[in-house]
């Protein structure tokens, strides 16, 4: 009997623009072209989808919203993730900090859309399509009677109290957004915007200690506006 032939599944390609037409544009065309895609808006957005969806190279605009487009580059490269900037900024001292920071390629606005496919797929066939979120979602811990936070690389971050009840809130449903309203109650209440300046005050502290101390990015993103989520 002749063997079935498999097809291998189509490459993800996550595409972070803010600009919606472009967005679209450029998704529908790598669709067209054999890929299979997802876009957002923002670091943040991306961050949340990734907890969904996979993705084999993630194309990322410099000029976002919220966390900029060079910061999630490098956190990107820094995992292993393949990453392809594609931005307005097209000058010199641009293209040195994209490509410096982790990109692969970097494709200038407005940008030949079947050169951009040719040079993704050129990646991906050297890449040997990693997915990004296997990179991405490496596991941290929290251990609540120990009150640590433990890193992928196994580094130990010591919690004070108020740290652990923060933490202890957004663990509790990771990958989830907690509000805002959540999380000043989780924290003891009190006037909503003071209260939560004085958890974006104490999660900073916690972010620069856990770089300090692990040598990774504390998993707590910001949805804008909205609340925090613990991506483990």
């Amino acid at each position: 009997m002749p063997q079935a032939h498999r097809h291998p599944a189509p490459q993800t390609i996550a595409v972070v623009e803010d600009d919606e037409d472009i967005r679209g544009n450029v998704c529908r065309f790598l669709d067209r072209s054999g890929f299979r895609t997802w876009g957002v808006e923002s670091a943040e957005a991306f961050y949340v989808g990734l907890l969904r969806e996979r993705a084999d190279l993630v194309l990322v605009d410099l000029g976002l919203p919220g966390e900029d487009g060079l910061t999630l580059v490098r956190r990107l490269a820094a995992q292993g993730v393949a990453v392809v900037v594609m931005t307005a900024r097209g000058d010199l001292s641009s293209r040195i900090a994209g490509l410096e920071a982790g990109a692969l390629q970097y494709f200038v606005k407005p940008t030949d859309l079947n050169e951009l496919v040719a040079g993704l797929r050129s990646l991906l066939r050297r890449k040997g399509q990693a997915p990004a979120n296997d990179a991405a979602l490496a596991s941290w811990r929290l251990m609540p009677a120990q009150a640590l936070l433990v890193s992928p690389n196994d580094k130990q971050v010591a919690l004070t109290t108020r740290e652990l009840e923060l933490l202890g809130c957004l663990a509790a449903t990771p990958g989830s957004l907690v509000s805002k309203a959540a999380l000043i109650e989780a924290v003891g209440g009190g006037d909503s915007d003071e209260a939560f300046h004085r958890i974006e005050s104490q999660l900073n502290r916690l972010r620069r200690k856990t770089l300090e101390e692990t040598g990774l990015p504390l998993p707590v993103r910001a949805v804008f506006g909205r609340g925090l989520v613990f991506v483990p």
